[in-house]
């Protein structure tokens, strides 16, 4: 993990979009929410919305491919509130483009996925896509109770 030294400190940390490396991803973003002086609550819920997208990246962004690509989970502290970004190199996907699933129909009768970002919109208080210099971009944002 790096940190830049600056009124807004930026954590960055990349490694392979494996499962195994989940846990060293969820240590940076604990400690970028100490940082922030996140309240527990809302560190908690930043770091169930920051697990359920790196497992995402894991799990589909490079699918296919006889090795992992590169995930970047980078977190930036900006007046108590805390930006993370997942990055990838996967291809195009906007996880937000999609219509939010039914949550009243029957298990059996709803279209599979989307559960997982509807989840991380949930949680967050701010999510966002971009795709930026060949690179999917998913911003999750919590903003420090006031």
């Amino acid at each position: 993990m790096t940190a830049e030294p600056a009124d807004n400190p930026t954590f960055n940390l990349q490694l392979p979009a494996e499962l195994e490396y989940l846990p060293t991803f969820l240590d940076h973003v604990r400690q970028a929410i100490e940082v922030a002086g996140l309240a527990d609550a809302h560190g908690t819920r930043l770091e169930l919305a920051v697990e359920e997208a790196l497992v995402n990246v894991f799990n589909y962004a490079y699918a296919g491919q006889n090795h992992p690509g590169a995930v970047t989970c980078q977190a930036i502290v900006a007046e108590g509130d805390l930006t993370v970004e997942i990055i990838d190199e996967g291809p195009p996907f906007d996880p937000l483009a999609r219509p939010d699933p039914d949550t009243t129909l029957e298990l059996d009768q709803r279209q599979p996925g989307g559960l997982g970002i509807f989840m991380i919109q949930k949680l967050a208080d701010e999510v966002g896509y971009r795709r930026e210099d060949s690179r999917n971009v998913l911003l999750i944002r919590m903003r420090k109770a006031r």
